[in-house]
């Protein structure tokens, strides 16, 4: 069949961004930032598109335009006249060198991670009874390097992909002992579509957790039972996470297609987990070293979930129809922790976590700058911008837990008596910063 004879392209292969129709269906699976066109297929994708790319990204595009375009339906979420502005707002502080990195920035945090590192096995060379000591820093380390593997991911050091793609596997690989493609394919789902039910894997906890009623409506008996208990066994299961991140991450770099640099990703997470047992086997009896590496595991985990949770877990959640337009979403379902000492520090910049949703791309050293430009946006629009003490934060996650732990209690769960579905909430109205 001649170029100029290719039948028209549906919808469902389609996506519109900026007024131009781009059949992207089998540039999907090769997609770099993880197979989440599909969520976009027959919508516009112009806002989203913008948050994570540059100008490579924008000529690619030109080879997929559709060359018998199908009429596609207006996204019915988007609202405008907040696109327009805030779109307005990412172009002025592109033109400030805000979304540049400081690459001595970084390079300090990631000597800062070594030192941590270093600490640890010369805490276990100084004496075996440091292990506690010991085993809390390597954790910090972990979580450390996990913001630094975060930000390298973000394309927020290096805007040259191919050099930030090679150093995230050295972040997230060694350091870290992540699979950075996996990391990439999972967190960029969970940007471009955060507290989306069947998107956003981050709130898909299930059968041990749940943050929203319609979770049990499928559910098993046995996920009942953890759903009713999980006011307690919330911050233990937490604690977990690590450990089954380097699980997923390990067997996604092994197993899963088309993943980018799997043979320097394997190389660099068998690394990792070899620097690992060469400070666990500096302590002298298997009691003390499995003491230390649960500790180091789960204090990590702890430290890096308890920011997740409190960053999205209490806020709203969405159905895909119900999930309003990019930004409203973004400030909707991502809450601000009021800074303190050493917040910037100890949560990587995601204590401003709604500023790193709505810019993703721009280091975290520069959300401070633009948190006054977002919130200002906020009010204009009546959309809610959320910000609570760190304690505060996980005060709601525990009322949010609580609240599905009774309706996993009941016989059946019921919808609220207003109609609503009990976990979501309207995207205007007062800002609820204080």
């Amino acid at each position: 069949m001649a170029r100029d004879e290719r039948p028209e392209s549906a919808p469902e292969d389609c996506v519109t961004i900026h007024g131009e129709v781009y059949d992207v269906a089998k540039w999907a699976k090769h997609h770099p930032g993880g197979n989440l066109l599909r969520f976009f297929f027959g919508r516009d994708a112009s806002t989203v598109f913008e948050a994570f790319h540059g100008p490579l990204a924008r000529r690619a595009l030109k080879g997929m335009r559709a060359k018998k375009p199908p009429v596609m339906p207006p996204d019915p979420s988007a609202n405008g006249d907040i696109e327009r502005d805030f779109e307005a707002l990412r172009a002025r502080l592109h033109d400030e060198g805000l979304f540049a990195g400081r690459k001595a920035w970084f390079l300090m945090r990631a000597l800062f991670i070594v030192a941590l590192i270093g600490a640890s096995f010369a805490s276990l060379a100084a004496s075996p009874m440091l292990w506690p000591v010991g085993a809390v820093l390597v954790a910090l380390a972990w979580q450390q390097s996990g913001w630094l593997a975060h930000d390298v991911v973000h394309h927020a050091v290096f805007p040259e992909r191919s050099v930030g793609d090679r150093w995230s596997v050295a972040a997230g690989g060694l350091l870290l002992g992540f699979s950075a493609d996996w990391w990439r394919h999972k967190h960029n789902q969970h940007h471009a579509l955060p507290n989306v039910i069947g998107v956003d894997t981050d709130i898909d906890t299930m059968p041990l957790l749940a943050f929203t009623e319609r979770d049990l409506d499928h559910a098993s008996p046995f996920a009942r039972f953890m759903v009713r208990i999980q006011v307690v066994t919330a911050l233990p299961i937490i604690s977990l996470a690590r450990l089954n991140w380097v699980a997923q991450s390990a067997l996604w770099a092994l197993r899963a297609p088309n993943v980018r640099l799997r043979a320097w990703e394997l190389a660099a997470i068998v690394a990792h987990h070899a620097w690992t047992l060469a400070l666990v086997m500096m302590l002298p009896s298997w009691g003390l070293r499995i003491a230390f590496y649960l500790t180091a595991q789960l204090v990590s985990g702890l430290m890096t979930g308890t920011v997740f949770l409190v960053g999205h877990n209490a806020r709203p959640i969405f159905t895909r129809g119900e999930a309003p337009g990019f930004y409203e979403l973004q400030c909707a379902g991502s809450q601000n922790v009021k800074p303190m000492w050493g917040t910037a520090w100890f949560f990587g910049g995601l204590e401003r976590q709604i500023e790193h949703h709505v810019f993703p791309i721009m280091p975290r050293h520069n959300l401070a700058a633009v948190q006054p430009a977002v919130r200002a946006l906020c009010e204009r629009y009546g959309v809610t911008y959320t910000e609570r003490g760190f304690f505060e934060g996980l005060a709601d996650v525990a009322s949010v837990l609580a609240r599905v732990a009774r309706a996993a209690g009941a016989a059946k769960s019921t919808p609220p008596s207003d109609g609503t579905s009990g976990d979501t909430a309207p995207t205007a109205g007062v800002a609820e910063a204080s």
